[in-house]
């Protein structure tokens, strides 16, 4: 049993003698760097053209059901002067008024019922929309 309680004692002595050699200071590590990712970037000049190209097209993809309130595209039902009526696929109906400064392209067009348009303007209080530009969709 002496032999236990010396052996313990020596090799708390030991541990307390040496210094610690279980860690060691670790060596600083790199500083990250940038991993290259998969997709390319879009250089900063051209974002906001990127962004009216977007606006454009979900535009366009939204105009014909009468999500946007100043955009319409659908077939004429109905034209005389001021007012013009367009059919929107669903069956629903808009109607639009003009005004003296409505852009009609291709400019000299006489809107006939058929035709096929894209009207751009801006609401009226009563579910109108005031037209400020139309083109004929070929």
């Amino acid at each position: 049993m002496n032999s236990r309680v010396i052996a313990a004692a020596a090799s708390v002595l030991l541990l307390i003698a040496t210094p610690a050699i279980a860690q060691t200071t670790p060596s600083p590590s790199p500083s990250p760097t940038a991993s290259p990712s998969g997709w390319p970037a879009i250089p900063a000049n051209i974002g906001s053209i990127v962004q009216g190209i977007v606006q454009r097209l979900a535009g366009d993809a939204t105009a014909g059901y009468g999500v946007d309130p100043n955009h319409v595209r659908g077939v004429v039902t109905f034209f005389q002067r001021f007012n013009l009526q367009v059919r929107m696929p669903l069956n629903q109906y808009r109607n639009i008024h003009l005004h003296q400064g409505t852009i009609i392209n291709p400019r000299g067009t006489t809107l006939q019922s058929g035709q096929v348009v894209d009207v751009q303007g801006h609401p009226n209080p009563d579910g109108t929309l005031e037209a400020d530009v139309i083109t004929l969709v070929h």
